[in-house]
């Protein structure tokens, strides 16, 4: 199959409301990262009801401005979205982050793969471009279409940190977001195609399980400016991810807590 590279990008219209208070006085945009969404809306939902935060009102956009976004968001007000962990660039602006969970990678195929399973080795194989087509998986005679995202895409990145044979992984296709993935897969062309993406973004499209340990997440969460972080806000942000009670949450949702 000629190699495509696809650049697609959904625009998600509306914001969620987090903590909607009518006496509010302090609105605080939490915008950034879309993977990370879903978790600081939960997060929020529960900030929001401490004592500290009655004169705040949270909005958590569902729309991404990316990882980037979310750093450049603490310029101006409390807390960004992250999709991974800080770099040294990051850094070296004073931010800080604080990770609320792992939110785990998974692998989605179309429905003509019609495979519901695959072993370590054998994704290996697929993304070395060793194995072209899913007969050989027990699958119909089909060439696969390899998904993937760009070299420093957060899941990319980790992929790449815990399973080295990434960093040789061939792509027919290149995806910016989830949302992207889920479109492609419905499409006749990505019927018989495998992609990755975040567990919770992905539940419209078939998971297949990867057998042999498979195990991996990405650490998200909030970035603040440290000029900031005398706030009570940001002090009970950071204690309140570090509870119990916020880890048995993320644990509910399907998630991977930090601490494991």
């Amino acid at each position: 199959m000629k190699k495509m590279f696809f650049s697609l990008s959904i625009a998600i219209i509306g914001v969620a409301l987090i903590c909607s208070v009518s006496m509010a006085t302090n609105k605080q945009i939490v915008a950034g990262a879309g993977p990370s969404t879903k978790v600081v809306e939960l997060f929020f939902s529960k900030i929001c009801l401490l004592p500290c935060a009655v004169d705040y009102e949270f909005v958590v956009p569902p729309m991404s401005s990316k990882h980037a976004g979310g750093v450049r968001n603490t310029d101006k007000y409390l807390f960004g979205r992250t999709g991974r962990p800080l770099n040294e660039a990051e850094i070296a602006l004073n931010k800080k982050d604080v990770f609320l969970a792992k939110v785990p990678i998974v692998f989605a195929t179309g429905e003509g793969s019609s495979l519901s399973a695959l072993s370590l080795k054998d994704l290996e194989k697929i993304y070395r471009g060793e194995i072209n087509s899913w007969n050989e998986l027990g699958g119909p005679d089909v060439e696969i279409v390899t998904v993937g995202r760009e070299q420093n895409e957060a899941l990319f990145l980790e992929l790449k940190k815990e399973f080295p044979f990434f960093k040789d992984s061939k792509f027919d296709v290149i995806l910016n977001k989830d949302d992207d993935v889920i479109n492609f897969l419905k499409t006749p062309v990505g019927q018989y195609a495998i992609a990755f993406g975040a567990k919770p973004n992905l539940t419209e499209v078939r998971n297949i399980e990867i057998k042999e340990g498979f195990h991996a997440g990405v650490r998200l969460g909030l970035v603040y400016d440290q000029a900031n972080e005398n706030d009570p806000i940001v002090q009970a942000v950071s204690t309140y991810a570090a509870s119990t009670e916020w880890h048995e949450l993320v644990a509910q949702e399907n998630l991977i807590s930090v601490s494991e």
